[in-house]
């Protein structure tokens, strides 16, 4: 038996935007939609993010961004539809 340690997306925050790049691709290329922009405050808190779902979790969080936002996806949409109210 191989074990195979594959860190977690907490421990591996700089592929964060590379990730979110990728799903923007495939997202607005199911959705038929123009890929939409991440305004770098956004991508800031979106690295910030404690990520306890992983990759899937990031997947749908940038859908919901999709979604939600307008052109551009900005730190205000982060704060709206991903961060925990307080």
């Amino acid at each position: 038996m191989i074990i195979i340690h594959v860190p977690s997306l907490n421990e591996r925050r700089d592929d964060v935007p590379a990730l979110v790049e990728h799903f923007l691709d495939i997202i607005a290329t199911e959705y038929g939609q123009p890929k939409k922009e991440v305004d770098p405050r956004a991508m800031d808190a979106l690295k910030q993010y404690n990520w306890t779902g992983n990759i899937r979790e990031l997947r749908n969080v940038v859908e919901r961004l999709i979604i939600l936002s307008g052109k551009t996806i900005t730190l205000e949409d982060v704060e709206n539809y991903v961060l925990p109210k307080k």
